[in-house]
């Protein structure tokens, strides 16, 4: 009898937190592991600094922390910007203003379909794709009928103006992000 898929994601947490710089993430009926690099964690930490300089207070902004999915497999995005006022420990979509995911690998097919797909379908009002390989960033916004409806492109060395859904607006520098080949 195979193990609940709970169990397992618990279990690779569990391992992950001891072992350190390992990612991992449900997609689908896969659970992904990718080792975390220097420009994955510098490339986080910007956005980071970019949504607390922005004036976010530091309990909507998270880094790497699992959110679910009514119905389907949680997500655990490299950084959540969170909705104001939304209490406890537990994280919903619903819970999301803009989720960020930045590429592990070249070729990625886990952010530019699935998770890009599940966000939309569940309505995150704003969905960034960075990738280090390519050096752009996608900022999808508006979602509609399971799909975004309006797409930015920006290469590294412009300004990502994200604006949220409570009308904030988080100016995000890509000059200082690292290239991956």
């Amino acid at each position: 009898m195979p193990w609940p898929l709970d169990v397992l994601v618990n279990t690779f947490h569990a391992i992950c937190e001891h072992q350190g710089g390992i990612k991992i993430d449900v997609v689908g009926d896969r659970i992904v592991i990718s080792m975390r690099t220097g420009v994955h964690c510098r490339t986080d930490f910007g956005i980071q600094k970019a949504a607390l300089t922005s004036g976010l207070a530091d309990e909507r902004v998270l880094s790497n922390v699992l959110i679910e999915f009514p119905g389907e497999a949680p997500r655990v995005p490299d950084v959540s910007i969170l909705r104001d006022g939304r209490t406890g420990e537990l994280y919903s979509c619903e819970d999301l203003l803009a989720a960020v995911e930045i590429v592990s690998t070249k070729h990625d097919g886990y952010d530019f379909t699935l998770k890009e797909e599940q966000y939309a379908r569940s309505g995150v009002p704003a969905f960034l794709v960075i990738d280090p390989f390519r050096g752009e960033c996608d900022l999808l916004t508006h979602p509609v009928d399971g799909t975004y409806a309006t797409r930015e492109l920006y290469t590294y060395g412009a300004t990502i103006h994200l604006r949220l859904a409570d009308g904030s607006m988080i100016d995000i520098p890509t000059d200082t992000f690292d290239r991956r080949s």
